[in-house]
C-alpha cells in the first residue's frame, strides 16, 4: 500500500517534467533544447531527468509521446465519426494547443538530422494515424463518412495535411483561420458522404 502515493508522486514529477519540456521546446525548439533548461523550468534536479529519461533524446521522445496523448484528449463521446475526425484534426490548429503543435513540428524537422529520433516519431505518427483511421471507420459505420473511403489512406493524407498546415500557421505563412478553413474543406472532400455534402 505504501507504494501507491510514492508511485503517484513519481508519475506527477514525470508529467511535470514533460510539461516543462513542451514549454521549453515551444520557446527554443528541439535543436536548442538543453536538459538543464528543462530541469530549471520544472524546478527539479538535472539528475531526476536522467533518472526518468536516460538522455536528451529519451526526453525528447517522451515529450513527443506526451504531446500525442494530449492531442488524443480532444475526442468527444457521442459524436459521429465525421465530427470526431473534424474535432480531432482541427484541435491541432487551436491556439491553446500551439505548444504541442510546435513540439510535433520540431521533432519532425529534427528527425531529418537526428536519426535517433526517428523510431519514436514513426511510433507517434502511427498512433496518430490509427486514431484518425478508427474514427473514419466509425463514420463509415454510422453513415457520416462515405463507405468507399479507405480509412488508413485517408487518415495518412489528412494527418500529413495537418502537419503542413500547422507548420505554415506556426511560421506565420498563413493565419490560423485560413489553416482551419483549408483543413475543413479537405476533410469534407476526403470523407463526407453525399448526404453531408449538400447539393
Amino acid at each position: 500500500m505504501s507504494n501507491g502515493p510514492a508511485s503517484e508522486r513519481s508519475r506527477d514529477r514525470r508529467r511535470a517534467i514533460l510539461e516543462a519540456a513542451i514549454r521549453v521546446i515551444a520557446r527554443s525548439g528541439v535543436r536548442g533544447l538543453r536538459v538543464e533548461q528543462v530541469a530549471a523550468e520544472a524546478q527539479v534536479a538535472v539528475s531526476l531527468l536522467y533518472y526518468y529519461f536516460r538522455n536528451r533524446n529519451g526526453l525528447v521522445q517522451a515529450t513527443l509521446e506526451h504531446a500525442n496523448e494530449r492531442a488524443q484528449a480532444v475526442l468527444r463521446d457521442g459524436d459521429s465519426g465525421l465530427l470526431t475526425v473534424e474535432h480531432t484534426l482541427l484541435g491541432e490548429l487551436d491556439a491553446e494547443r500551439r505548444d504541442t503543435s510546435v513540439v510535433w513540428g520540431e521533432v519532425l524537422a529534427s528527425a531529418v538530422f537526428e536519426a535517433d529520433l526517428r523510431d519514436g516519431l514513426r511510433t507517434a505518427a502511427r498512433t496518430w494515424s490509427t486514431l484518425i483511421a478508427q474514427a473514419i471507420e466509425a463514420g463509415r459505420s454510422d453513415g457520416s463518412i462515405a463507405s468507399s473511403v479507405d480509412a488508413q489512406v485517408s487518415a495518412e493524407r489528412l494527418t500529413a495535411l495537418v502537419d503542413g498546415l500547422s507548420a505554415r500557421w506556426l511560421a506565420g505563412v498563413i493565419t490560423r483561420t485560413e489553416a482551419r478553413r483549408q483543413l475543413t474543406d479537405a476533410i469534407t472532400l476526403e470523407l463526407a458522404s453525399h448526404e453531408h455534402r449538400g447539393p
